[in-house]
């Protein structure tokens, strides 16, 4: 499964556009947020892609859900800024919750720090793409 994950752009159209570019075989993107302004340039430059987009704390009357789900080969995937789930601090929440939708990936932005960490506890992996 090739998939595109991005986030937090903050106005920054140039690296969404060079992102989209670098990975052209990833036929599906996740936005997850703080810069909806961005992606919205992107959807229509790049109608060939499927965009899956959340909205985050910097979105601001965004009409985006804070929250999506995708189903690809057999993954369900979880797609959420974070900052509901107080990532900053820990992701407890961003794992139960994941969990709770059945999610087996939670993907989510806010922090600008890349990772992908993997609970045990709930069988959730977790994947910031910083």
């Amino acid at each position: 499964m090739d998939i595109l994950v991005l986030s937090d752009s903050h106005g920054n159209k140039a690296f969404v556009t060079a992102a989209l570019e670098r990975e052209s075989q990833c036929k599906t993107v996740f936005f997850l947020g703080d810069g909806e302004g961005d992606i919205e340039s992107a959807i229509s430059d790049y109608p060939d892609r499927k965009f899956i987009c959340v909205s985050g704390n910097c979105d601001r009357y965004s009409q985006l859900d804070t929250e999506a789900y995708k189903h690809l080969e057999g993954v369900t995937l979880m797609a959420c800024h974070g900052h509901r789930f107080s990532v900053k601090i820990t992701l407890r929440d961003l794992y139960n919750f994941a969990a709770g939708v059945r999610a087996s990936v939670a993907l989510y932005g806010h922090t600008h720090n890349p990772m992908a960490t993997y609970d045990s506890a709930t069988g959730v992996c977790a994947v910031n793409p910083g």
